[in-house]
């Protein structure tokens, strides 16, 4: 099969989706991607671009074409006609229309999420990493679309839900045995393993760490994840706070990374944004006790024995924990191995075929 993949945010979990499944689903792969980096002019401006410099190959034959979510896929085709018979699958790694805004009460620009509307419409099939991803959007979008004053498509939501599945980011899990917590003096070893962004609401996290560490528990803290340019300003409010207490504080290098992975007793997430959560994912394989709000993406994914309730419940979920004296590291890749990319890629190529053969 000739597929054409294209990707103008490869970056973080979209490359790393990326890379597994062109690495692992066996197919003539043309692979068209810009870099992980200003994603409103990839959303706004990466039709034109790959439409101009890439005018050839986007004239070959394909038997598929392949798009992340931040392709404005109506554009792409109404620029490279040659696309227009080629049946297309859209991947949603997240949606503009749930993602979100900087603040209480900060608008939201629309055009984000229409754009998005727009390229569902223009896909034979509409892939979701999970049921959250998918349901807030068509909630969201209907919401929307009922705001506009004349002229809205009818059924607009209900033919992209037609043609909307979910399939989860194939992980690379390794097959290795889970290796043993570290035996340490300063007690468990809790990671936050995130984009320093304000939607992973580190500021949550880091200040209930802050106030158990006032209060005396015993614990070891690793912070690490992708910073860009600026960051937000609880991190070096914080962090002389808690110094004393971390192994890592910052961007961990791969081998870095992994031994944080190995030996982590807990990963904590307090996010207010997370469609799939793949930094979750990896720990929880790696034997690491999640520690996750009621929310988002993650009742699909986590046992209720994992979740807290709200943001208010998370430093009293963790201080039960630290106090429990329980064993927190254990084999829980059962909850994992499901993500696999042994078991998630073939369930694509039977969708990739399915399409091909039927045009939807």
């Amino acid at each position: 099969m000739r597929i054409l993949y294209v990707e103008p945010f490869e970056g973080g979990s979209h490359a790393a989706f990326s890379q597994a499944l062109m690495g692992a689903l066996d197919a003539e792969w043309t692979a068209l991607t810009l870099p992980g980096r200003h994603w409103k002019w990839r959303m706004r401006g990466s039709a034109a671009f790959f439409a101009q410099e890439h005018a050839a190959t986007l004239a070959r034959g394909f038997d598929l074409v392949v798009a992340s979510s931040y392709v404005p896929l109506a554009e792409l085709v109404g620029l490279a006609p040659a696309l227009a018979g080629v049946p297309r699958v859209l991947y949603f790694h997240e949606n503009q229309l749930a993602f979100p805004t900087l603040g209480p009460g900060q608008p939201r620009d629309h055009h984000f999420g229409f754009t998005q509307l727009v390229s569902a419409l223009a896909a034979d099939r509409c892939v979701f990493n999970s049921a959250y991803n998918r349901d807030s959007f068509l909630e969201a979008a209907a919401a929307l679309l009922r705001r506009m004053p004349d002229a809205v498509p009818k059924r607009w939501v209900e033919t992209i839900r037609a043609r909307a599945e979910v399939l989860g980011v194939p992980q690379p899990l390794t097959r290795d045995p889970v290796a043993p917590g570290l035996a340490h003096a300063q007690g468990p070893l809790l990671l936050w393993n995130h984009r320093w962004e304000h939607d992973k609401n580190p500021a949550t996290c880091l200040r209930g760490l802050a106030e158990l560490a006032d209060e005396g528990a015993r614990f070891r803290v690793a912070v690490c994840g992708q910073r860009f340019t600026r960051a937000p300003a609880v991190f070096a409010e914080l962090e002389p706070r808690l110094r004393s207490r971390a192994v890592q504080w910052g961007h961990a290098e791969a081998t870095t990374y992994r031994c944080l992975l190995d030996a982590a007793d807990v990963v904590l997430s307090t996010a207010h944004h997370e469609f799939f959560g793949v930094s979750v994912m990896e720990a929880v394989h790696h034997g690491a006790r999640p520690l996750v709000p009621d929310r988002l993406a993650y009742p699909e994914l986590w046992p209720a024995e994992f979740r807290y309730a709200d943001d208010d419940a998370f430093v009293p979920a963790l201080r039960e924990l630290l106090a429990s004296g329980r064993p927190l590291r254990a084999d829980r890749r059962q909850l994992t191995n499901p993500f696999s990319v042994d078991v998630l890629v073939p369930r694509f190529a039977r969708l990739f075929d399915e399409v091909v053969s039927t045009g939807r």
